[in-house]
Order: C-alpha cells, then structure tokens, then sequence
C-alpha cells in the first residue's frame, strides 16, 4: 500500500515509517523543517526507502503535490506543547491543517484517512477507566483543537465517501522524544521534585507500539469509520512511575518531595507576569498539570478490532528510553554537567526567567520546610 504522511519527521510520524516500511508499504513523507537536527533523520529514513517532501499542512499546493497516488493518509502533524501559544495557533494548525490535508486527500482518491487524536480529550482527571464512550472534556487549547479536528474528519471524509481511523494515544514516549530528555536528565540527577503525592495514574504507551497500531488502522478493513483509544499495558501512580525511571537510572530516588498547592499558585503568578513581559514563563498552569493529572484508559475496541495489543511494558520502554536517548557516554556527560546546558547563550530574557525560576524554587522549598 501506498501511504502518504504528514509530520514525517516528528516522533511518531518517524517512528510510524519505519514500521510501515517494515511491513512492506510504501512511504510518500512530508516535512516542514530540515534543520540540522533533522537532517540526520531525513536521511536515515530515505535510506530505508522513504520518499520524504519538504511541505507544510497550511500549503495546499505542497499537500497536492505528494499526494497523488496514495491510497492512504497518515496525519500526523500537528502543534502540540507550545506553551505561549494562543487558541488561534492551535486552530490554524490543528483544524485549517487538517482540512488541507482532507481536501487533497479527497481530490487525490484516497481510499482511507487515518487521523493522530489523543485520549487527553477525554479528560485529565477521571474516576475509573476512560474508553471511547466516556464523554469528550477537553482541558486545554491543544485538547480542545483536536476535537474540533475529528469533527472535521468524521463530516469531510462522510461527505467524501472516504473511510476513515481515528487513533487516540496516552502518553506516547520512547527514543527520539526530545520532551522526556529534561525529565531524564533531572532523574538521573536526582533532582525531579514530585509536588503532591504522586497518586494521580499515569498511562503511558511505547512508541513502537503505537506505530503498529497505526499501521493496522491503515489495512484492517474493520477498522473503518471508527474511533480508538491506543494505550500501553497498565496505568500507574506518578510517584511510581518515576520511581521506575530513577531505577532504570540507576538513582536510588528521583528526587526532593514537596507540596504542590503552594506551586500551584506560583504557576499562575509567574506564567501572568511572564505574559506582561512578553517573556517565555519558566513555569506555567500547564506544565503543573503534570503533578494533578489521574486518568487510565481502556484499549479493549482496538485490540478487538484492530488485532493489536501492547508489548512494551513501562519498565522494559523507559529503560529502552532512557540507554537511547542517554548512550553510556552521552549519559555520564549529561548527568555530570552543569544545569545550564553546554553551549546555552543566556540572553537578557532567559536571565528574567532564571530569576523566576529561582523564586517559585525559594517558595517551594519555605512550603515544604513548614508543612514537615
């Protein structure tokens, strides 16, 4: 089958090729960047056999042009965790981007169109476990943009007569995910502090197995015309799930424990003025949501459907995770280095942040000293 994907170059659009490509698909890829960083992706996919195309979701032309001859459309791309962006960035890209894509799609005859939701749209903090029938509680403006976007999947590729998958990922980590190396990194430090308890459930799934189910919800014919959550073997609490990283880090603990209401407020004050100043915050609502998120979910539709089931536990993928991202050089290298990263110009505006970050650090810390 000939499947063309947008966001090849992103995590899991990368990682979604490389096993495609292993089952013997063809891969037509559009990208939007080629920094240098990405250079070596670029090429490593290439080298398996992918077509990859410079392009963007908001360029109809670069959409139409790769498209043709697909018989399937893998839309990845996506705005995701920018955390000074606005409703109207999200829309744009989430929404007007795939509605570019669903046009060309169905201009080009494409038989199925297989969308990358989330199950977070589902709730960040829900009793029980989550499955495609718990009502849809969007949390943020990322959240909220991606049920606008399988609306506007379920009405065009009706109305197209095209068929149509919508996959909802937990948690998705593995190699090659840039967002984790700053939790990694302070792990191995010992220098993660778990504000709160840490009993809110987490349910993680590894990327690879994501990829496959991915793969399956472009072949399998059942598949169509339906919505499926796509999560790893278990959920559990965060306090667990970092103790497992420090383990796999070989630390002895992840790192201090403190309270979080107190960080709470600290979050929404520094994240305002940050905004007055036009500064990126150092810490934001969002970011905190981390420490109060407690959601699990159900992946019974797709592994009855779709035939998949996950095979990474959360021991064996943060481990796999972790020796990828931090090999046994890089490792004792980053561990040992200084906070400031090598190489880091510090410009007036990061200086301000610093000083922020400082500040909410002293008021955590006077918290936790009186609440002992």
């Amino acid at each position: 089958m000939r499947i063309f994907v947008t966001g090849a170059t992103g995590f899991i659009g990368a990682h979604f090729i490389e096993c495609a490509l292993d089952a013997g698909h063809s891969i037509v890829g559009l990208y939007r960047s080629d920094t240098a960083r990405q250079q070596q992706l670029i090429e490593h996919l290439r080298s398996r056999g992918a077509v990859l195309q410079r392009g963007d979701v908001l360029d109809s032309e670069s959409i139409e042009a790769a498209i043709v001859g697909a018989e399937c459309v893998c839309h990845f791309a996506a705005a995701f965790r920018e955390s000074d962006a606005d409703q109207a960035y999200f829309d744009r890209l989430n929404i007007d981007g795939t509605a570019n894509v669903l046009k060309a799609a169905h201009a080009a005859g494409v038989k199925r169109f297989v969308h990358c939701s989330t199950a977070g749209i589902h709730g960040q903090r829900v009793k029980g476990v989550i499955d495609e029938r718990t009502p849809v509680r969007p949390w943020n403006s990322y959240e909220r943009s991606k049920v606008a976007a399988e609306e506007q999947v379920r009405e065009c590729a009706t109305a197209a007569g095209t068929e149509y998958v919508i996959l909802r990922p937990t948690a998705v980590y593995g190699p090659r995910d840039e967002r984790l190396q700053k939790l990694f990194r302070a792990v191995a430090r010992g220098r993660f502090p778990l504000f709160g308890r840490g009993e809110g459930r987490r349910h993680m799934v590894y990327v690879s197995d994501l990829a496959d189910a991915f793969v399956r919800a472009c072949t399998v014919p059942g598949a169509a015309n339906q919505a499926f959550i796509i999560a790893g073997p278990e959920a559990v609490p965060l306090k667990e799930m970092l103790t497992t990283l420090a383990q796999v880090s070989n630390r002895r603990t992840f790192g201090p424990r403190l309270p979080l209401k107190p960080m709470m407020w600290v979050a929404a004050i520094t994240e305002d003025l940050c905004g007055l100043l036009k500064i990126k915050p150092p810490l934001y609502r969002r970011r905190m949501d981390f420490y109060m998120n407690d959601a699990a979910f159900s992946s019974e539709r797709a592994q009855q459907v779709l035939g998949w089931k996950p095979k990474v536990s959360l021991s064996e993928g943060l481990g796999a995770t972790f020796r990828s991202t931090f090999p046994e050089k890089a490792a004792a290298r980053v561990i040992d280095s200084a906070a400031v990263p090598a190489g880091t110009r510090v410009t007036a505006r990061q200086l301000r942040g610093m000083a922020f970050a400082v500040l909410t650090g002293l008021i955590a810390l006077a918290s936790a000293i009186e609440w002992t």
